[in-house]
């Protein structure tokens, strides 16, 4: 464990100041990914098809998704038997929602699109510093031309290590973001069709 530590301060070291943002994006990108994930899971957990939960609206004891619960809680508060109010009243609170569901997956995806143009950087420092030896040594000084060299490899490498899990995971989220958004405004309208149907 020792070992794997140092080689990777080592690493970070021979990448050269690119490496410090790169390290911070990939923390906060996987720090977002992280929790945008565990939002989804609890927001989504336990929610029904609403031909189920039809005929428990109103009832004290109504087993639903978090957002089921919040849309119909709200609505059933706020309701005014007027049907244009009615649907407005369902449509902020499912907006309110979509706020909520579709935070941080455009961050997380920018965070992934960052990262290689970080890694870009970094290799064009190290090239810079390659050309710099070589028009003030030449080519006679082999341990500094392998450390520009070494830079600007590492942070490449670095750089698509970050990207490339990242632009993976955020378009699965925003999948799962947009799937999401899709059962709220269908059940919304469920809930206005079914409730003008009662009226």
């Amino acid at each position: 464990m020792v070992e794997l530590f140092e080689s990777a301060i080592e690493q970070i070291q021979m990448g050269g100041w690119v490496m410090y943002p790169l390290i911070f994006t990939c923390l906060w990108m996987w720090f977002l990914i992280g929790k945008k994930a565990i939002d989804i899971r609890a927001f989504t957990k336990g929610d029904r098809p609403f031909v189920q939960l039809q005929d428990e609206i109103g009832k004290p004891d109504l087993s639903a998704g978090a957002w089921q619960r919040y849309i119909i809680d709200g609505y059933m508060a706020g309701r005014t038997g007027n049907k244009d109010l009615d649907e407005n009243i369902i449509e902020s609170h499912r907006m309110h929602l979509e706020t909520f569901v579709t935070r941080y997956t455009g961050t997380i995806a920018l965070l992934s699109g960052v990262a290689p143009l970080l890694g870009l950087l970094g290799t064009v420092t190290g090239m810079v510093t390659t050309f710099s030896v070589i028009a003030e040594f030449g080519t006679g000084n082999a341990r500094a031309l392998a450390s520009g060299i070494s830079e600007a490899l590492i942070t490449t490498q670095t750089g698509l290590v970050v990207a490339v899990p990242g632009l993976f995971l955020a378009t699965i989220l925003l999948r799962r973001t947009n799937q999401l958004l899709e059962r709220m405004h269908r059940f919304c309208l469920r809930l206005s069709r079914a409730d003008l149907d009662a009226a």
